[in-house]
């Protein structure tokens, strides 16, 4: 471990107390880092832990602080929490920034010169798992930069789940986006074996047991299997969310995408659930695309 690793009691900004931040702020602090904290809606949540201390503004949780993590919805609430609020301008040269939100690797990019000019590094490192992992501090953390940046806040990081250093500034984005590829493309599949098992009769519940420990198994069938037998879709993986990574996807290297068959099939059909106005439904919703079974297309 380096040198200059940053361990305990550290001071440790955390922008972002949404269903992951709070848990992942939770985590760091447990870890004994000096967590000072800010969220958009400016209240404090009631999962905080009391030894996370929360700050009314931005600019008074990252005062002289070590490393800030940012934990936003997309791009355009990391920039305004990053540089609209004067964040950048407060921090001092030597600072290093994670943002472990889903924004995609030209936001990296270009968040990452404009830290440079001002003497601080930046890490891009989003993450997988949903809640759940955050709640168990068992995400699985994809890490973009240079490895000494990397190697000075794993131990923040390691306080939240597994990190792995992917590449340079832009890689932790990229890594995510096709691990939301994956994921898109895994719900799909899950919805259509289920449908055709229904459609058969087969009952959905037990049909999921008895995939278990087959090639069919994974954490998609066994986190979103049961919701989607039970079309219970109150889980906290939002249907836009997901829409607006896979939309960051199609943007950032429309040439490569737009060949990925399967991931634009679930594009559309996330953007066609979303405008029927799902868009805070759980992803597993995706079934209901399907409907109820009727007569297919005639092939004459």
């Amino acid at each position: 471990m380096a040198s200059d690793t940053l361990r305990p009691p550290a001071h440790v900004a955390f922008l972002g107390l949404g269903k992951m931040g709070v848990p992942m702020a939770n985590a760091i602090a447990k870890a004994g880092f000096r967590v000072r904290s800010w969220t958009r809606s400016q209240r404090r949540p009631d999962a905080l832990a009391e030894a996370v201390e929360f700050l009314p503004s931005p600019l008074a949780a990252v005062n002289d602080a070590a490393a800030v993590v940012a934990m936003l919805a997309d791009g355009n609430a990391t920039d305004a929490a990053l540089f609209g609020s004067g964040v950048a301008d407060r921090l001092s040269p030597g600072t290093i920034i994670v943002d472990m939100g889903t924004s995609g690797p030209e936001v990296a990019s270009v968040h990452s010169q404009r830290f440079a000019m001002q003497g601080c590094a930046y890490l891009d490192a989003p993450v997988s798992g949903g809640v759940a992992g955050a709640m168990n501090a068992s995400l699985t953390i994809f890490a973009g930069g240079e490895f000494r940046d990397f190697e000075r806040v794993k131990s923040i990081l390691d306080t939240m789940g597994t990190p792995h250093h992917l590449g340079p500034v832009g890689a932790g984005q990229t890594a995510k986006l096709a691990n939301q590829i994956i994921v898109a493309v895994s719900i799909a599949a899950l919805a259509e074996g289920l449908t055709f098992a229904e459609g058969h009769g087969l009952d959905a519940v037990r049909l999921i047991e008895a995939l278990k420990g087959g090639f069919a198994d994974s954490a998609v069938l066994r986190q979103h299997g049961p919701r989607m037998a039970a079309r219970d879709f109150s889980a906290a993986g939002a249907m836009r969310l997901h829409l607006k990574d896979l939309r960051l996807a199609k943007g950032g290297n429309s040439e490569t995408f737009c060949h990925l068959w399967h991931a634009n099939k679930a594009l559309d059909v996330f953007e066609a659930l979303v405008a029927q106005g799902l868009g805070d439904t759980d992803h597993s919703g995706y079934v209901v695309a399907y409907g109820a079974p009727g007569p297919c297309p005639s092939s004459s």
